[in-house]
């Protein structure tokens, strides 16, 4: 195990007995400990009228990132919407060991959960051209560690850059979100 992997599973490990000594329990919506006089998370784990929303543009390892991305941080409970343009494109959610936690994130030795909620499509009238929909992905997630959430897009866009994705196959949207775990607390790699 590399050091880096070490310290890691270390400070996940006291970050979650620090919450479990403090009374706190998975799904409450108690602020996790703040690190090094850093802001605790906020209390308020969104309901389905105030969702933290994500759209194309807030995903993992953006080229405008420079290398500095890291993953939102959220409370256990939080309900999270992701908006895609589709139509004609389609977006379909890849679960399992094809879907994982990428950068620092990555390398946390604990895994929260993300439970999709449902699915609807907002009309995209001025929004994005080339696209007559958005596909709304609700999820709540549960847990202490870091949770990935994919969408894979078939078809495939004639110009998948102009929504902000990759050019390369296969075009999977990858958001990971910290649950309980403060952002500042993850190393840069």
């Amino acid at each position: 195990m590399s050091a880096l992997a070490s310290r890691l599973r270390l400070g996940v490990a006291a970050a979650a007995a620090a919450t479990l000594l403090a009374g706190g329990s998975p799904g409450t919506a108690a602020p996790a400990p703040a690190p090094f006089g850093k802001a605790a998370l906020p209390a308020d784990p969104g309901t389905r009228d105030h969702p933290y929303v994500f759209t194309q543009q807030h995903r993992d390892g953006l080229w405008w990132w420079n290398g500095t991305w890291l993953p939102q941080s959220v409370p256990p409970g939080a309900h999270l919407q992701i908006q895609l343009p589709a139509g004609p494109a389609h977006w379909e959610p890849v679960t399992g060991r094809a879907c994982r936690p990428t950068g620092a994130a990555g390398l946390l030795p604990v895994r929260a959960r993300a439970t999709a909620l449902g699915t609807s499509v907002l009309p995209n009238e001025g929004r994005i051209d080339g696209f007559s929909t958005l596909e709304v992905f609700d999820y709540r997630v549960e847990g202490i560690g870091a949770a990935a959430i994919c969408l894979r897009v078939n078809p495939r866009p004639e110009r998948p850059g102009d929504i902000g994705l990759p050019d390369q196959e296969p075009l999977v949207y990858v958001l990971t979100v910290l649950v309980r775990i403060p952002q500042a607390s993850l190393p840069r790699l």
